[in-house]
Formats: structure tokens, sequence, C-alpha cells
């Protein structure tokens, strides 16, 4: 076969192969640039509140003040890896815009990792696709601008898919895995479904020491989490194994009044007013005391509500406190650039009886899907659902190796090198 027969998709298919590392690089580079511009851009102005309560907690650190958001108070109202990172370098002197840039470094690391994971799984020539995607995919680079853990969440969760299928699995990496659990639940607690998922998908392999493997990684993870929740003990009195902050966002999602058309109402009523009122450890038990009695007063009401949480977990759009957090042409972006990589899972799961999902597909979808079911539980966020939306994007590297097999001609031949120019001719073709 001559290159000159070589119809549009194919050439798009050998382009995107023969310039493979370049691509990625080229990706990862424009993170780094573009989001060092935009930083600065942004300067030391705070948007929204969590992102200057991060911010107080971390100063009051780098000022051996302890955690603390007044400097006074000791808090939980979130876990320590994030306001820890963030102290350090404003220790070293960081401003507010060069903290920002932090999440851009951390998105330019999440190209390589998800190559890493393509190489493994001898899908490198999906690496270029799933870079542009993160690109592509506006909101990551929205949300790296902002004092949020996600970007941070998600390259933690990458790196620990990446570990998990990992061959040889040893007892070195089952230790290095639960030091990636726990910090993924220690940068943010909805991460703490994750374990018991890893956990679960290794348990199904072959190797006949994995049980003892599991077990070490979980006694790493609960080891570090638990020097968390025993300095909240010594602080507060009362047991609080990750946050403060778990059960008011519990009860946003689960009260009589919830609303999927304006989920913070409730904060407008009086109740609301006196229980901040309460110290933070006692708020925690307020709201909690407060989902169960809906749960249990009104069951089929949080059923139902319960599921229509689940199907709003996929949706495009939030109705939030804070608007400017997403505004109409935010909306739009959202819906074209999301739904497609909904629907490449989709299409994968439902030809999965023609082609099987491998072990390491099976584990991403796994993660897609429970993410759904859990966060449903509590209150449906994009901005929570981003880390997982990135899952997707790597699925999608490996969704791109299956179909160029099928696409490309039977004369040309893929060496899945990862390099430059991995396209060849077989012999007798010409």
């Amino acid at each position: 076969m001559s290159m000159g027969r070589i119809n549009f998709p194919d050439g798009v298919v050998l382009f995107l192969d023969r310039h493979n590392q370049a691509i990625v690089h080229c990706c990862a580079l424009f993170f780094l640039v573009a989001g060092l511009g935009y930083s600065y851009l942004l300067g030391d102005t705070l948007h929204f509140r969590d992102e200057s309560l991060y911010l107080s907690i971390a100063e009051n650190l780098a000022a051996g003040n302890g955690y603390s958001i007044d400097g006074v108070t000791p808090t939980a109202v979130f876990p320590p890896v994030w306001p820890l990172l963030l102290a350090l370098f404003i220790k070293l002197g960081s401003p507010v815009w060069l903290l920002r840039y932090l999440n851009f470094i951390a998105l330019s690391l999440c190209v390589y990792t998800i190559r890493s994971l393509l190489k493994h799984e001898q899908a490198g020539e999906g690496a270029p696709l799933s870079a542009m995607l993160l690109i592509g995919y506006c909101v990551l680079f929205y949300t790296a601008g902002t004092l949020y853990t996600q970007t941070l969440y998600t390259l933690v969760l990458l790196l620990i898919v990446r570990l998990a299928i990992s061959r040889p699995f040893g007892y070195g990496r089952a230790m290095l895995l639960g030091l990636l659990l726990a910090l993924e639940i220690l940068i943010h607690p909805t991460g703490v479904f994750i374990a018991p998922l890893v956990a679960i998908w290794l348990l199904f392999s072959a190797n006949r020491h994995m049980l003892r493997k599991v077990v070490l990684c979980a006694l790493v993870a609960l080891a570090l989490v638990s020097c968390w929740s025993f300095r909240n003990y010594k602080a507060f009195d009362r047991f609080i194994p990750i946050t403060s902050h778990g059960a008011d966002v519990l009860y946003i999602g689960n009260n009589p009044t919830t609303s999927l058309a304006a989920w913070y109402n409730y904060i407008h009523e009086d109740y609301y007013i006196e229980a901040n009122k309460l110290p933070e450890a006692e708020q925690n038990s307020y709201y909690l005391h407060k989902t169960l009695e809906f749960w249990s007063g009104q069951p089929v009401a949080a059923i139902r509500l319960y599921l229509r949480k689940l199907l709003d977990y996929f949706n495009y759009h939030n109705n939030l406190l804070s608007k400017s957090e997403f505004g109409s042409l935010r909306s739009v972006v959202m819906f074209v650039t999301y739904y497609p990589l909904l629907l490449c899972l989709f299409l994968r799961l439902v030809f999965s009886h023609r082609v099987p999902l491998s072990r390491t597909e099976k584990l991403l979808a796994a993660i897609y899907i429970f993410s759904a079911f859990f966060h449903a539980v509590f209150l449906p966020r994009i901005r929570f659902r981003l880390p997982y939306d990135v899952v997707l994007i790597a699925h999608i590297g490996i969704m791109a190796k299956l179909v160029t097999d099928r696409m490309l001609p039977s004369g040309l031949r893929v060496d899945d090198d990862g390099g430059d120019g991995a396209w060849k001719k077989t012999p007798g073709e010409g």
C-alpha cells in the first residue's frame, strides 16, 4: 500500500503515532507555560470560600500557629495534605499565584502518568489522544487555577492506578500503594472508597501471595490515616477520623428540602444559624444526627432522592452557592466536552461482549462507576467528579489502541514502543 492511498482517518492515526512523544511533551509543556501565565494573571485574588480556608490554615501552619483557621482554635475542617504542602511553599516565600501553579505542575505530571499507564497496557499509541483530551477538557485548567485539592487528588489517583497494575507487584510496591491510598484520603475524604475498591481488584489477581500484600497495603494506609485521626482526638476529645467537614455536606444532600435545582437553599434556615454557633466537632455530630433522622423518618423519600442524585452525578451543570463557579458559557463548554467522554465509556461497556475488557479497563471503569454511587450518598458536584473524568480520559487512551488496531490498513503495522515514527510497512506491501 502506498502512502498516497491512506485515507484521512488512517492518516490521523499515523500522524499521532509518528509524533507520539512530541505531542505528549507539548501537552505537558502547555500546562506548565499556560498555567504559569494564568496563575500570574489571577494574582492573589481568591474567589471561593474553601480557597480562603485552605490558605488560612496553610498560613497559620507556616507561622507556627498550628492547624487552625484563626491561628488560635484547632480545626479539622479539611484533611492535612494540601494545607501542609501549601504551608511548605509559603514558608519558602511563595506568593498565592505561585501556590496556584502547583496545580498546573500536577496537571503536567498527569500527562506523563497516563502515558506510563498506557505504555504498560501496550497502548502507547493512545497517549497523544489522552494528552490532548486533558487540554480539551477545559474545566481541568480552570480548576487548576484555584486552590482546590482536585488536581493533586487526580495525580495521586492516577499514580494509584499505575502502581496497582504494575508487575511484579511485590511487598515494597504494596507498602508504597498503601502510602498513596492514605495520601488520597488525606487530600480529600471522598477518596475513602478507592482503597477497598483497589484492594478487591488486587485480590482477583492470579498472585497467590496477593492477600498478604493487600493486608500490608491496608495496614500502611490505616497507620498513616490513624496518625491524623489521633491528632483530631487529642484536639477535640472526640473521634473525628478524617474531617469535621463531612456531615454538613451529607446533610445538604439528605434533608427534606434538598432539591437538585438549588442544593444550598437550606443554609438560609434558622436551624442552620443555630448549628453554626456550635463548636466545629459538635456541628459535625449535629448534621450527622439530622441526616440519620431524615433517612429513618422518610426512607422512601431518601431512596428516591438518592436515585435522583445518582443520575445527577452525570450532569454537565451544577446549581451552586457561588454562581461565578459555574456560568452559562461554562455550562456549554462542559456539555460539549464531558458527554463525549461519557459516551466512550458507555460504548466500550456495550461492546465488551465482543472485545472483553482487560483487567486494567475493569479497574478504570469500576472506579468511575463506583464514584457515582459513592458521591450520590452525599452531594453530586462536578468539581468532585473531575478526577474520575480524567480516569475516563486515560481509559479512552486504551480504547484508542483497540480502535487503531482495527482501523489501520493491513499493510501498515504500528510498533508500540512509544517512540516517534513507529509506523512501518509490512514486507510485500508497496
